[in-house]
């Protein structure tokens, strides 16, 4: 990690979606708290996951923007909106308006979408190819430490000075990173690119997809993600299973599991520039996955520090996962693809998220959570081993320009004929 924050660039980056983060940490459990406590129901407090989830099942609609407009500029205005359509939360007094929380929460998942996306294009042209992993794992790292202590911030202010000064601080947050993310180099002008045709801009909106299947290492990753992620969204409703049957625990127990995972993700992305940097990408996604499959595993021990150990596991093995994955895609891709195969990646993996998460809802009442937990933990420990059988792919060369030096400029490349 220090290596790559002595650059001065990656400093404002870092600085701004540190200070984004932590906005987003603390406004975290708002939604669901004012959704419960207006209307006293579980499955409203839950629709607010499912509405922040739904974008990223259209992030390649995201993805095509990201890779035709000035990366730095887009981020600017993305937090300045996110900023703004915080603001309808203030009205949100009464089970009226409690409708209100949900296309915030969409907003906020449209935010999540193009902000990452963008940032991994952005990282792409600011630094050379062997410290994306550092900066990566950088960002994972803060991001994953300010969620341990950003939604006590939030729950403090919150019933402290009322939900309006949290709102308030949460769009200040966001102005303050687009004011971070103005301050990168202006980058230089690069040509117009004429509009293209009805049929090639269809091309160019499934480019993302088309170079996702054709590229070995990204397709096996994407292959062994949608197949975790197809099950793993079951475990946010697991979770309180485990902690009602096998610990015989009231459900705020899951403050203690939360930050068990927590402190486990800082260490997984702690570690994690050094596993892909002698094993390669695809191994770090395998072993993050497998970690992960054989961590639920363990949530059937009915013992607090085996519950909780796991956990930590868990964390650091989605952690390990993620960071690989960014550093993949990055590395995998042409800078003007970026966006469009980062984007197609969450789509896949977000739908799969989306539809086990609605099914974790329904069947953990009609199945045995041991069953299902078995059953999520085997599917991730397979993704992982068939992840792991492609670490082999780590060692052919990068497509043609894919390559990034610190002098390249911030905008993304036209696309080739």
């Amino acid at each position: 990690m220090p290596q790559v924050l002595r650059r001065s660039r990656f400093r404002l980056v870092y600085f701004g979606m540190a200070v984004s983060l932590l906005g987003d940490a603390s406004l975290l459990l708002v939604p669901g708290i004012l959704a419960k406590s207006l209307t006293g129901s579980d499955a409203a407090a839950g629709l607010t996951l499912f509405f922040f989830t739904l974008p990223l099942c259209f992030s390649p609609f995201f993805g095509y923007l990201i890779d035709r407009v000035d990366r730095r500029k887009l981020l600017i205005v993305t937090c300045v909106l996110s900023g703004i359509s915080l603001a309808p939360l203030i009205a949100v007094t009464g089970q009226d308006r409690v409708w209100l929380v949900y296309p915030v929460s969409a907003a906020m998942g449209c935010s999540y979408a193009v902000i990452f996306s963008a940032l991994g294009g952005l990282l792409k042209a600011i630094l050379p190819e062997h410290l994306l992993a550092e900066a990566n794992g950088a960002l994972h790292t803060t991001r994953q430490g300010l969620r341990l202590f950003g939604p006590l911030l939030g729950v403090a202010v919150y019933t402290g000075f009322g939900l309006g000064a949290l709102v308030l601080f949460d769009m200040v947050t966001f102005l303050v990173a687009a004011g971070v993310f103005a301050m990168l180099p202006v980058p230089e002008p690069v040509p117009a690119v004429s509009p293209a045709p009805s049929g090639r801009r269809r091309e160019e909106f499934w480019a993302g997809v088309r170079h996702l299947s054709a590229d070995p290492p990204l397709r096996r990753a994407a292959v062994a993600l949608c197949l975790m992620f197809s099950l793993a969204g079951a475990t946010e409703s697991l979770i309180f299973a485990v902690i009602e049957h096998g610990l015989a625990r009231s459900p705020e127990f899951t403050a203690f599991t939360s930050t068990a995972m927590g402190l486990g993700a800082i260490a997984g992305g702690l570690w994690s520039p050094m596993v892909i940097a002698r094993r390669g990408e695809l191994f770090a996604i395998g072993a993050g996955v497998g970690l992960y499959g054989v961590a639920v595993i363990c949530w059937m021990v009915p013992a607090e520090a085996a519950v909780l150990g796991a956990m930590a596991v868990a964390g650091a093995g989605l952690t390990l996962e993620g960071v690989a994955r960014t550093t993949l895609v990055q590395r995998r891709s042409p800078g003007h693809l970026v966006g469009r195969v980062s984007t197609a990646f969450e789509s896949l993996t977000g739908v799969a998220q989306l539809l086990s998460l609605l099914g974790g809802a329904v069947l953990v009442s009609l199945v045995d959570y041991r069953l299902l937990l078995a059953v999520v933990g085997l599917t991730a420990c397979c993704a992982g081993a068939y992840a792991l059988r492609g670490g082999g792919l780590r060692r052919e060369r990068a497509p043609a320009g894919n390559r990034s030096s610190c002098d390249t400029d911030l905008s993304p490349q036209a696309p080739s004929n």
